[in-house]
């Protein structure tokens, strides 16, 4: 649920949102599915009177369950009729490729009751981009009752420019104590209701496309209840305080539920669950987002690589090999989004298969070499390396127009996204006196993005034994690195500029956006310290996690989108980097703000963004007012923090296991994890926190060959201890591929 207003239940592509009472008639509200409105109006009565709700529980993300209450007029204590009678409803819903509905009416009165059960539906197949704009597609929709068979089918259909869709929803009485009048507008039931008596009735929702009817029987099985199970019984687990177990349980059955079923069928030729495709987030974001379903794939791969491995098939299978204006697609580049709602498929707009994005590349590159850390699967990178040298050659032909090294975007479709780097949003990028930037436009995040995927491309090739081409990757991000320092670099602000605009001049606010290059290793260390700082000053970090602009800045809102709300998955990225650079108390910091905002958060549950009001004026997190939740890369982050804060960086293909200097925050006293897989083999450890905020660390089980090994950051500001010293010494000295591809992975080149 998102508020105390609305309830969400989903699975896969079918998300259905109604008030509290399961009706639907708020504008927002409907049972969606593949990005269209199947039904825009459910509402229940009994006697012609709306039951009261009396409580209402979600035990499951596709799960759904409420009690009403109809009171009985006319009661005396004397009766017959008592003042307490009253008709009970309970409803018990389940999405999956629809909806399975139970409805029960019981009659708590000594008394029979002759009443009636009526629900009023309707459709107006809205696409979910159009809930709150005005509407570009108006078709023709039939509501045709059967009522010999216990159904009515609301079908639509509307034409343009040469396309055609058809939609359709089936609602259908699968078995009732009394028949249904089945009428145009919804069906009527009759009840007739001895003295504690009962009726019951179940229906179904079934979408009229053949995905959703295939995947119909697995739907009645229960298929998803069984995986479910499964991957919480085998998934790593830990066991610290609930205020941090609660927000990791509840981030890791996020990150399962999310899966979009029908995708994977589509892209993976099965749903067995050993590879996910994720959707970004619900309501609003299901079906292929390249860099969030990429990027909630490498940060949540301490819990295992079933998500890094879906997002990459799909997103390799997707990659463009033409040049489409309309889609701003250029052969090589990796797909931003892909909706299936009526709009994109009438034409309307470029998101059937949209490229507008330069992030999803780099990601790309990063999260292939992650997985390979965390599983050793050479294979992985044999299948994709075409695939992520394609994206990286998208980067120099297209990505960078004017040949400086540096990746430009400027859209070149009239329906396409003004911007196209981290902050996506058209308003984003802003001069420091509020107006807006215009293209091109070279943001400070994907360079850092595109120089540390060049190195993982050098680790790649290297792993593959091809020598000269990793050198020559090395050889551009050494380039780039120094270049981009010096034309981001704003001495006076001690930090780096937002962008370059199209006269390469700096856009000198003061955003989040620095923070990834801090994540990426690429701030020389001289510096880094100074843009941890300007990370953490009060006009950007909140108390809550670091703002996406700063609250000086004239164009900042706590509720705007990418002009003043803290994003999770940013703020792991932000931790990453303050990890690498040895920045303990600058990580202490952050890590305590966003678990507890997580730990303050309904349901222990990092919703896509939060305001950016600061935790002295305001004590508990406020959401971003249209966030949605549950957010992929909001759950992964969470996970990746919990990686992060203990230290945990894999490296299978050496079978190593690097713990680097863990902390744990006054309040987590001590943490246990279970099943951590690194390759073939799998661990326990325990961490107990020392009085400086340290951790000590033991082994408390191993099953397979694993080396558990402490270690000092990669990229540390003060000199490393003896003992790390001679850690560091050892993989400099290691002789092998993968030995020298770790060493180009922690920079040591």
């Amino acid at each position: 649920m998102t508020s105390d207003q609305t309830r969400i239940v989903f699975a896969g592509y079918t998300v259905l949102c109604t008030a509290p009472d399961g009706s639907i008639s708020d504008v927002r509200h409907g049972l969606f599915h593949r990005d269209a409105r199947l039904l825009s109006r459910y509402g229940l009565r009994i006697a012609d009177a709306i039951p009261d709700v009396v409580s209402d529980a979600q035990p499951e993300s596709d799960r759904w369950v409420s009690v009403l209450r109809v009171p009985r007029q006319g009661g005396r204590p004397e009766g017959p009729v008592l003042p307490q009678d009253a008709l009970e409803l309970q409803i018990r819903r389940r999405v999956g490729p629809g909806i399975i509905e139970h409805l029960a009416v019981r009659n708590h009165s000594a008394v029979r009751w002759d009443t009636t059960l009526s629900i009023d539906l309707d459709a107006d197949f809205a696409d979910v981009a159009e809930l709150d704009h005005e509407r570009e597609q108006q078709g023709q929709v039939d509501r045709v009752p059967e009522t010999a068979a216990q159904r009515l089918r609301l079908d639509y259909v509307v034409e343009h420019a040469g396309r055609r869709v058809d939609l359709g929803l089936l609602v259908e009485v699968m078995e009732a104590t009394s028949p249904a009048q089945v009428r145009s507008d919804g069906l009527r039931f009759d009840l007739h209701l001895e003295g504690g008596g009962e009726w019951t009735a179940t229906l179904r929702f079934v979408p009229q496309d053949p995905t959703a009817q295939r995947a119909w029987i697995g739907f009645e099985r229960d298929v998803r209840a069984s995986q479910r199970a499964a991957w919480r019984d085998r998934r790593p687990s830990i066991v610290c305080s609930d205020r941090l177990r609660g927000p990791f349980e509840r981030a890791a059955d996020d990150l399962f539920d999310l899966r979009n079923w029908d995708l994977e069928e589509e892209y993976l030729g099965a749903s067995d669950g050993a590879r996910w495709i994720l959707n970004a987030g619900v309501p609003t974001f299901t079906g292929l987002f390249g860099r969030d379903a990429v990027t909630a794939g490498w940060q949540s791969s301490l819990l295992g690589s079933r998500a890094s491995r879906g997002a990459l098939q799909a997103i390799a299978t997707s990659q463009s090999d033409d040049d489409d204006p309309w889609r701003d697609a250029e052969p090589g580049k990796l797909i931003h989004e892909r909706r299936a709602g009526p709009v994109a498929a009438l034409g309307l707009d470029p998101r059937d298969a949209y490229y507008g994005t330069q992030t999803t590349p780099a990601m790309f590159v990063l999260a292939l070499s992650e997985l390979w850390h965390w599983t050793g699967d050479i294979d992985l990178l044999r299948r994709y390396r075409p695939v992520a040298v394609r994206a990286l050659d998208w980067a120099r032909r297209h990505g960078d127009a004017d040949g400086d090294g540096f990746l430009e975007y400027e859209r070149r479709s009239p329906r396409g996204l003004r911007n196209q780097g981290w902050k996506d949003s058209d308003e984003a990028i802003r001069y420091p006196d509020g107006t807006i930037v215009a293209g091109p436009i070279a943001t400070v995040e994907e360079q850092a993005f595109h120089i540390l995927a060049l190195e993982r491309m050098a680790e790649i090739h290297t792993a593959l034994g091809d020598d000269p081409l990793a050198e020559e990757s090395l050889l551009r991000s050494a380039d780039l690195r120094r270049r981009w320092h010096d034309a981001y670099w704003m001495a006076d602000e001690g930090f780096y500029a937002l962008a370059l605009d199209g006269e390469k001049r700096q856009v000198r606010s003061i955003s989040s956006n620095p923070g990834h290059a801090l994540g990426a290793g690429v701030v020389p260390p001289e510096h880094a310290r100074a843009v941890a700082d300007r990370l953490m000053a009060a006009d950007l970090f909140s108390g809550w996690g670091v703002r996406s602009l700063s609250d000086v800045h004239p164009s900042y809102n706590p509720f705007a989108y990418h002009l003043g709300a803290i994003w999770p998955v940013e703020q792991a990225t932000f931790a990453l980097g303050l990890k690498r650079y040895g920045l303990d108390d600058h990580l202490d910091r952050l890590v305590e703000a966003v678990l507890t905002a997580a730990a303050h958060s309904p349901g222990g549950r990092l919703p896509e963004a939060l305001s950016g009001h600061g935790r002295a004026s305001v004590p508990f997190p406020v959401p971003y007012p249209k966030a949605n939740s549950p957010q992929a890369w909001s759950a992964s982050a969470l996970i990746q923090l919990v990686q992060i804060m203990l230290g945990l960086y894999p490296f299978a293909p050496l079978g190593v296991l690097a713990i680097v200097h863990p902390r744990l925050p006054a309040w987590l006293p001590d943490l246990t994890i279970h099943r951590l897989r690194i390759g073939g083999a799998s661990v326990d450890l325990g961490f107990e926190r020392r009085a400086d905020g340290s951790a000590e660390w033991r082994v408390l089980d191993r099953r397979g060959r694993l080396v558990v090994v402490g270690a000092g950051p990669p990229n540390p500001l003060e000199p490393r201890t003896p003992w790390d010293q001679v850690q560091y010494g050892l993989v400099r000295r290691a002789p092998g591929r993968s030995a020298r591809a770790a060493r180009i992975a922690i920079g040591l080149g």
